[in-house]
């Protein structure tokens, strides 16, 4: 268990923050780095065991868990480093403090640290970033991230923006789930739609059931059983009839028992 600071260090941490040099100020961000790695380290504890609903990662946010250790006064600091330092080493390593918390004024230093490994991206996909943007999980984030979109590890990219509570993460992944070119892609973006079930979404689950390549329907089974799309069943038994693959007609089979058991629960 991550302890609170003790009151006299965490007074010189701050204090130093505040007026000391660079190399001072770089040596305190260090031994706080340590102490976000552990309170990282504990929300992903308690979300692996758990569904990683957007309220749950809220409960569990690791940058509220480090303010409460380190203080307010000390973490405000931090932020203003962030915020309105200019570039360095020591608004770098804040940058990252706040990157590794998933903390929402982390986004322009993820970005940052995309642009100064740009030239490596080809070989080295930098999933921790998209991870944190993901993690941070705002409307900005879910912008930073379709900035980044457009390279091969576009289905990674999908898989951080279906993390974030953004209506507009919602409507790209549903954009994209129709428009690219890979179809990996496409059943990632598919994958990674949440609730509300929209017409929009109906539409593109029915569309994959009839038209789509064999990812795409399997993803758009798994859907329409995550989602609960009721409306989808005579489709699902239509492919059911039509198909020959034991695995599709046995997860059909599965979906339709689910259907009918939510109809029943609904009605009652």
């Amino acid at each position: 268990m991550v302890e609170a600071l003790d009151d006299d260090k965490t007074a010189i941490q701050y204090k130093t923050l505040a007026t000391g040099t660079p190399r001072e100020k770089l040596e305190v961000l260090v031994e706080l780095y340590a102490t976000a790695k552990e309170c990282r380290a504990r929300a992903d504890v308690l979300l692996s065991s758990s569904s990683e609903s957007f309220t749950l990662r809220e409960a569990h946010n690791p940058w509220r868990q480090f303010r409460d250790i380190i203080g307010e006064p000390l973490f405000d600091i931090i932020l203003t480093i962030v915020r309105l330092d200019q570039p360095s080493d020591v608004r770098a390593l804040a940058g990252d403090i706040l990157a590794h918390l998933g903390h929402p004024e982390a986004v322009g230093r993820l970005l940052e640290d995309y642009e100064n490994h740009r030239n490596e991206i080809d070989n080295y996909p930098p999933l921790a970033i998209y991870g944190n943007l993901g993690r941070i999980g705002t409307d900005a984030a879910a912008r930073a991230l379709i900035w980044l979109w457009g390279t091969k590890w576009d289905a990674d990219i999908a898989g951080a923006l279906g993390r974030c509570n953004s209506d507009m993460a919602q409507d790209f992944l549903l954009m994209q789930a129709r428009a690219h070119s890979s179809v990996h892609v496409r059943s990632m973006c598919m994958g990674n739609l949440k609730a509300p079930v929209t017409k929009e979404k109906v539409d593109l689950f029915l569309d994959r059931l009839e038209n789509g390549e064999y990812n795409e329907c399997f993803t758009a089974i798994y859907m329409i059983n995550i989602l609960r799309v009721e409306s989808a069943a005579n489709a699902l038994l239509a492919l059911r009839a039509k198909t020959g693959d034991k695995i599709v007609i046995k997860f059909i089979k599965e979906t339709l028992l689910l259907l009918e058991q939510s109809v029943k629960i609904v009605a009652f």
